[in-house]
């Protein structure tokens, strides 16, 4: 049934499909009950035959008719409770496929995690409490009608079993329910928003570190706090029986070392319990610690393995996690450092595919004056240098603009904007880094001549148009880069740059979008190579 609850419904009923799969964790919901109540039930009558101090006709009667009687209306009231504490997961699966499942998803799955916590509260404030004040009931109503003859203290030692075995079937039954919602929790979760799935509202907490005192306290100190009371019970019945004189001066010490037993070995075992899930909870609560440090960009984040259970498997995972993570921040900062961040994000999560798509963008192209004459003064080592340090100036304004700086060409920079992620302003952005660019460089040449070095000039040409975007290269070498005319055109523009006098030269098609924002003069037409018609130009001047 487990394999069910957590198999997806067939598509071709979906409506009916998933309905069944909420009557289905009702019937199994039921079927732990039921199983639950017949075995304690079984165990208890075992007790109450061969453990207990009653005569025949007593253990005929209530077994045979007060105890079948006294069950009736604890069964309808638990199978009566246990339908609605299921409603809420049964109403969401009863509207999938429809939108209004939507609605339902988070009461479902608060409901589908407050179950087991449920199911133990109805066990011990529902379950034994109606089976205890029923059987008192038909007990005393068997004394006075049919000569039962139960005592004070044989209804004590009924109480005392019901408590027993109460604690026990709480125990199993919330095990056993955690254990029957887990395979569903993955449908309902699918349809609550992300953000809200791991805190779901109306959920109650209920730590490692209780339930594991809950479990001690009901496994250790409530049998023996019964089996206390019972020796004594029975005892007393057996030294009246005997007629002893001295069974007051025998009872009094006896009844001291019960008592103490009974606290001494459930404060041993209450101090044990506390020693063992105060462990197992900081054990716990260190990975749960940990994983939050991760998820707050914490990658470093290590567990010290002090132990040899299962937590020291679980904590050498994590390491291994974390020491994966940190490579993987080592290898997209490195990456990265080579193509734009946002593509590194993107190859690192989905791969890398072949092919190009049509967009609509701005590109820069710049590029630095007389590099050529400027460079045959200089040593490789100091032009490597000194490119270093351009490019380390004009990049943060490109960037700050959402600019992708494609390619360095030698002494020249290639950026486009609106491609690889989409921007509906890419020519206003484009606009504002060339103005950008000119102010970064203006600071770079007072810092070079300040060291005794030559100030930089540089061309900037601005086209805005369509161009195809993508991957190409070889499946082991490939490159993301932008192609087509507009490219061609912009790096033409930025030829121009020099006979015109200017250092940014906006196209028609750039200068458009722009032109309330940014101060341009309209220079002649004039011809590029690779056009048949004269183009127009602006020159920048500065921000309208």
């Amino acid at each position: 049934m487990t394999e069910a609850l957590a198999t997806t419904p067939e598509k071709t009923d979906p409506a009916r499909a998933w309905d069944a799969l909420g009557r289905l964790l009702h019937r199994r919901l039921i079927l732990i009950y039921l199983t639950a109540s017949v075995a304690v039930t079984g165990t208890g009558a075992l007790f109450f035959l061969f453990g207990l101090d009653f005569s025949a006709y007593q253990k005929q009667l209530v077994l045979g008719l007060l105890a079948p009687l006294a069950a009736l209306p604890q069964v309808i009231a638990d199978i009566s409770v246990i339908g609605r504490h299921v409603a809420p997961i049964r109403a969401f699966f009863a509207a999938l496929p429809g939108p209004s499942a939507k609605s339902l998803a988070a009461p479902a799955l608060a409901r589908a995690l407050n179950l087991p916590l449920y199911t133990a509260a109805r066990v011990l404030f529902l379950h034994a409490p109606i089976l205890a004040v029923s059987l008192t009931v038909l007990c005393s109503l068997a004394n006075a009608w049919l000569g039962l003859g139960l005592a004070p203290w044989q209804f004590a030692l009924v109480y005392a079993t019901i408590v027993v075995f109460a604690s026990g079937h709480a125990i199993y039954e919330y095990l056993a329910v955690k254990s029957a919602v887990k395979p569903v929790l993955p449908h309902i979760r699918a349809h609550v928003d992300e953000a809200a799935r791991d805190s779901v509202p109306r959920v109650l907490p209920l730590k490692m570190r209780s339930q594991l005192l809950f479990v001690f306290a009901f496994v250790a100190c409530v049998p023996l706090a019964a089996l206390g009371f019972t020796v004594m019970l029975k005892l007393g019945r057996l030294l009246e029986r005997v007629g002893m004189h001295e069974a007051a001066s025998i009872e009094g010490p006896l009844e001291v070392w019960v008592l103490l037993l009974v606290i001494g070995g459930s404060s041993l075992a209450l101090f044990l319990a506390t020693m063992l899930s105060r462990d197992i909870a900081a054990s716990a609560e260190g990975l749960v610690e940990a994983m939050q440090r991760v998820e707050r960009g914490e990658v470093s984040a290590e567990l010290v393995v002090a132990s040899t259970d299962e937590f020291a498997e679980a904590y050498r995972g994590f390491n291994r996690m974390t020491h994966g993570l940190m490579e993987r921040e080592r290898l997209r900062d490195a990456f990265g450092r080579y193509v734009a961040p946002e593509l590194a994000e993107e190859v690192m999560k989905h791969g890398v595919s072949m092919g190009g798509s049509l967009v609509h963008a701005t590109v820069i192209f710049a590029d630095i004056r007389g590099f050529t004459s400027l460079s045959e003064a200089m040593s490789p080592v100091e032009v490597v240098s000194l490119l270093n340090r351009y490019f380390a100036a004009v990049s943060p304004p490109i960037r700050a603009e959402g600019g992708f700086i494609n390619k360095f060409g030698g002494d020249s920079l290639l950026a486009v904007f609106g491609a690889p992620v989409p921007a509906s302003d890419h020519a206003e952005r484009a606009a504002r880094a060339a103005l950008g660019v000119r102010a970064a460089l203006a600071r770079f040449n007072e810092h070079e001549v300040a060291e005794g070095r030559a100030a930089l000039r540089i061309g900037i040409g601005v086209h805005t148009g369509e161009m195809v975007a993508g991957s190409v290269g070889s499946p082991d070498r490939m490159e993301y880069t932008v192609i087509g005319d507009v490219v061609n055109v912009a790096a033409r523009i930025q030829g121009l740059t020099k006979e015109l006098g200017t250092d940014i030269l906006l196209s028609e098609a750039a200068h458009e979008p722009v032109k309330d924002i940014v101060a341009a003069q309209p220079m002649p037409k004039v011809a590029v190579r690779g056009k048949a018609e004269p183009i127009v130009v602006y020159a920048v001047v500065d921000s309208a």
